[in-house]
């Protein structure tokens, strides 16, 4: 399951990591610079339209979040 965090641009994740981003409806796979960048530009219209973002893992790997939410 993907575990998907609302993006509140006052709090944006850590920069220079690849993020899954969604506006609700498609998903891309971009870094997240400061914008949501994408290897053809910007994410989603430049990144006004992004509602929420996940990490990427894979299978077995812990995420930051879960990590946090141990704690």
């Amino acid at each position: 399951m993907i575990e998907w965090i609302k993006y509140d641009p006052a709090n944006p994740p850590e920069r220079g990591k690849e993020y899954l981003v969604t506006e609700g409806c498609l998903i891309e796979a971009v870094e997240f610079d400061g914008y949501w960048n994408t290897s053809e530009g910007y994410a989603m219209a430049t990144g006004d339209k992004v509602t929420h973002y996940a990490h990427i893992n894979l299978p077995g790997e812990e995420t930051d979040n879960e990590t946090n939410r141990r704690q």
